[in-house]
């Protein structure tokens, strides 16, 4: 499965649109998959790599070969797959994935695209594609910048660091 289609069975795992998948969204997904009740819980827990009580994109991504067996999450996989649309088509046209970008917001936007791309209105459709394009481009250049400062600063500290041991 490729990282798109992972995104899109996170968000559908994900009921309340948290960024993240907590036990009680969990629990929902493993009852439509007929799951049995007392394996919910060991389940919820090998997804959850860090023990931080929920799932993240990293955890789920992580484990998704082991657990996806058990849960069966192909079907449900296959389900997303047959409701692929207009946006899955734009969304393709990015070189990354959208979702990382555009963060909790992601499944507002593309509703919004759907309901736009529903009447159309090319002329509209493609603002909207344009602003979506430089709503990731933003995203992404500050992601960048902070991962550029989150170097300078360990740089800084590994020198003051230094510098305070030669002083003893």
């Amino acid at each position: 499965m490729n990282q798109a289609d992972l995104r899109r069975l996170f968000a559908a795992c994900d009921g309340n649109k948290s960024g993240r998948v907590e036990y009680e969204d969990f629990t929902s997904v493993c009852r439509e998959l007929n799951v049995p009740a007392d394996e919910i819980r060991t389940l919820f827990n090998k997804f959850d790599l860090d023990g931080d009580g929920y799932i993240n994109f990293n955890d789920f991504s992580s484990s998704f070969q082991e657990v996806s067996e058990a849960l069966n999450l192909a079907l449900l996989g296959n389900r997303l797959q047959s409701q692929r649309s207009a946006w899955d088509g734009f969304e393709n046209t990015f070189d990354g994935d959208v979702a990382f970008y555009l963060g909790r917001q992601w499944d507002e936007l593309r509703e919004l695209y759907e309901q736009i791309h529903s009447t159309s209105d090319e002329l509209l459709l493609q603002q909207y594609e344009d602003l979506i394009k430089a709503l990731v481009a933003e995203s992404k250049e500050h992601r960048m910048e902070s991962e550029q400062l989150e170097t300078s600063l360990r740089r800084c500290e590994k020198h003051f660091q230094d510098s305070a041991g030669m002083l003893w």
